[in-house]
């Protein structure tokens, strides 16, 4: 899925955010590969496996509401072979009686908490977007489009989000 895009990338920094449908360490290794960064939501079930320690799953680590922490070089999979990688563990705190159903365990090749929360937060833009496209205003999906068609549709969908965001911007400004 992500090859035929590295050819029109070529040249380009760039970061893979994938949730947890997403988890997998092949796909972490061969992102690394390529020299990617990436940020991929695991499931609480993953196994790590920190140096001189056993494996364990993420749900045991005490991933609270409030709390947050980073792991470097730790192994994410009870198969061999495979390289280490960095996990950032963050649950927003309770805000005015509320609280988020789940935490994040974030695996990544990036250096910092801030730098994986950072990144992995542009994912709600992005969750937006995708529910604009299929069932919001645009139905993209009920076009039935296809070829140049819809590229046209996906170009001008673009360029209208664009916009959205940047008065969402100057509005915000003033």
């Amino acid at each position: 899925m992500i090859r035929p895009l590295l050819q029109l990338f070529k040249g380009y920094q760039m970061l893979v955010l994938g949730d947890r449908e997403f988890h997998s360490i092949k796909l972490a290794n061969w992102l690394h590969s390529k020299g990617f960064d990436f940020v991929l939501r695991q499931k609480q079930g993953t196994y790590i496996r920190q140096d001189n320690q056993s494996h364990q799953r993420l749900q045991s680590l005490g991933l609270t509401p409030g709390i947050s922490f980073f792991l470097t070089g730790i192994q994410a999979t009870k198969q061999k072979g495979f390289g280490k990688f960095n996990l950032a563990g963050y649950y927003k705190r309770k805000y005015r009686g509320v609280v988020e159903p789940a935490g994040w365990f974030l695996l990544t090749n990036l250096d910092s908490l801030p730098d994986a929360i950072k990144a992995f937060k542009m994912r709600s833009g992005i969750e937006a977007m995708f529910r604009d496209c299929k069932t919001g205003g645009y139905n993209l999906e009920s076009t039935h489009a296809d070829g140049q068609r819809l590229m046209a549709l996906i170009l001008l969908i673009s360029i209208a989000y664009t916009c959205a965001i940047l008065v969402g911007r100057n509005s915000i400004a003033a």
